[in-house]
């Protein structure tokens, strides 16, 4: 990677490091709107740890803030997905300097 390659992954780092804390604040926000028993309702649908009669029937009551949480840890998964590629990218440059 030449040295405008490594500053561009550097800054994807940074953008991507600030969305991630956007999102931490987003859902604590979103949570303290929901209450903890309707967070942790939705957090065991997202974790996939209800059956399916039991998600199917918690999902026809899903309103706006419920899906801003999903949502919500959706795109911070997805983040911290891409932020890990980018760090594994970089390590593997730091390991291959002259190539």
């Amino acid at each position: 990677m030449d040295k405008a390659d490594i500053e561009f992954v550097y800054g994807m780092v940074e953008q991507l490091d600030k969305t991630i804390r956007k999102l931490t604040l987003d859902e604590q926000e979103i949570s303290t709107k929901l209450g903890e028993q309707r967070t942790e309702e939705l957090r065991e649908y997202w974790q996939k740890e209800l059956d399916e009669e039991d998600a199917q029937e918690l999902k026809t009551t899903f309103d706006y803030w419920d899906k801003m949480l999903i949502f919500t840890w959706a795109h911070r998964q997805r983040a911290h997905i891409t932020r890990a590629k980018v760090s594994q990218t970089l390590m593997k440059e730091s390991n291959h300097p002259d190539d």
